[in-house]
């Protein structure tokens, strides 16, 4: 089954994405992309500023879903909840099945959830990064340009997607990072004042729901990610780093960052000391737990496999969520949390330094030992060639005058043979 650029029945295509920087860059591209088709879109997400009231999470989405009407649905970066899966998979099968279309993509693996959706009449895919995802709609409906790629390339910064990690500069990491993620949190109506389209975003805003107002919005007019970047720079203020130690390529704090940024947190732990790995501390008021956040460097992605090892490990029987290399661990309270950390650094750093450091130095140790090795060998290959060369010279000569005495040749053989028997070939 695949998906068709043209909707049945005349019908509205309906874009459901995620609420942050990444989600948002899904949304704009898709509506840029079916607007400039000349197709009827909408758009739906919510984002409370309420930490107490969900944001859209599966299970809140499928209340939306159960309330569609007749439309087809574009689904993007809102994963499977692989732990209470059934009312969002179910609204989507019942949708694709009574009321509309479902296009459902997303970047975060769940490939048993593919399978399953596809068969029930969803058509579900899942590509291999956040670019990808981001640059998903835009490529079905021919609409790849520099708008495209630009919001695609700012969606997966904000995701730390390691595929285009050599293809930004750190200055655009840090705008969207720091300043760009802070303003389409917490200063949205202002970020739609500052860009001139603040009387739009109200107007959409019970329609569409908060970040959906600003995605359709800046779809609509087109606004380039540049423009959007320059204005939140003047909203947002850096983010304040907590006291924090380093312990090899490990980085750690002690102190709960602010609300809503302690991804955030740890990403800027790293660019700050270099450090391959943060450790945070972590509190989500939605549900009420504490967490440790162990998250890699997103430009030194050869630590994945190691943090992977580590908390799988360590953590058996605890609840582990998110991606490769960028993991969160459930714990019982803020002490046991800090009780934690500093061991969880110390065991990392010295993880890091025995696979990537030790192995690497005996390598070249070995290089260069063998190296010196074949150098010498070869050297004296060519020394002991110039003396049987020699020998066989003289040998000839005195065939050739017949003045050579049985006993002689002999002699001359023998020395021969020795000098061969001393040269290595292996």
């Amino acid at each position: 089954m695949s998906w068709s650029p043209i909707p049945t029945q005349t019908r509205r295509i309906m874009v459901i994405h995620d609420t942050d920087v990444h989600g948002i860059s899904c949304g704009i591209n898709a509506l840029y992309a079916l607007m400039r088709s000349g197709i009827d879109a909408e758009v739906y997400s919510h984002f409370s500023t309420n930490p107490q009231e969900p944001a859209t999470t599966p299970q809140a989405v499928a209340s939306v879903i159960e309330n569609l009407g007749n439309v087809d649905i574009v689904m993007l970066d809102i994963p499977v909840d692989i732990r209470n899966p059934k009312r969002y998979v179910d609204a989507l099968v019942s949708h694709a099945q009574f009321k509309g279309r479902v296009l459902w993509a997303d970047h975060h693996g769940h490939s048993q959830w593919v399978d399953i959706l596809n068969k029930s009449g969803v058509i579900a895919i899942v590509v291999g990064s956040s670019y990808e995802l981001s640059m998903l709609v835009p490529r079905m409906y021919g609409k790849v340009d520099s708008f495209t790629e630009k919001w695609a390339l700012v969606g997966a910064v904000a995701d730390f997607d390691e595929t285009i990690a050599g293809r930004v500069s750190t200055s655009l990491e840090i705008d969207v990072a720091e300043y760009l993620d802070q303003a389409m949190k917490f200063q949205r109506e202002r970020l739609a004042d500052a860009l001139g389209i603040g009387t739009e975003y109200r107007q959409y805003l019970a329609s569409r729901g908060n970040v959906g107002a600003l995605s359709y919005a800046i779809a609509q007019h087109g606004i380039e990610p540049d423009q959007v970047i320059n204005v939140a720079k003047t909203l947002v203020q850096p983010i304040q780093l907590p006291p924090y130690q380093v312990v090899g390529d490990v980085v750690y704090t002690m102190e709960l960052p602010a609300q809503g940024l302690a991804w955030k947190t740890a990403w800027k732990l790293c660019a700050v000391t270099g450090a391959k790995v943060a450790i945070v501390p972590t509190f989500n008021p939605r549900t009420n737990q504490y967490a440790i956040i162990i998250a890699k460097n997103w430009r030194t992605p050869e630590v994945t496999e190691i943090i992977e090892q580590y908390v799988n490990t360590k953590f058996v029987g605890r609840q582990i969520v998110g991606h490769p290399g960028a993991r969160s661990v459930s714990m019982m309270s803020l002490d046991e949390a800090r009780s934690m950390i500093p061991t969880i650094a110390r065991e990392l750093a010295e993880m890091i330094t025995s696979r990537m450091y030790t192995p690497q130095t005996v390598r070249l140790i070995n290089e260069a030992y063998v190296a010196r090795a074949l150098h010498e060998d070869f050297r004296r290959i060519d020394q002991q060639h110039g003396e049987i060369i020699a020998l066989l010279r003289r040998i000839a000569e005195a065939l050739e005058r017949g003045a050579l005495a049985k006993e002689q040749q002999v002699q001359l053989l023998k020395e021969l043979y020795q000098r061969d028997e001393r040269t290595r070939y292996d």
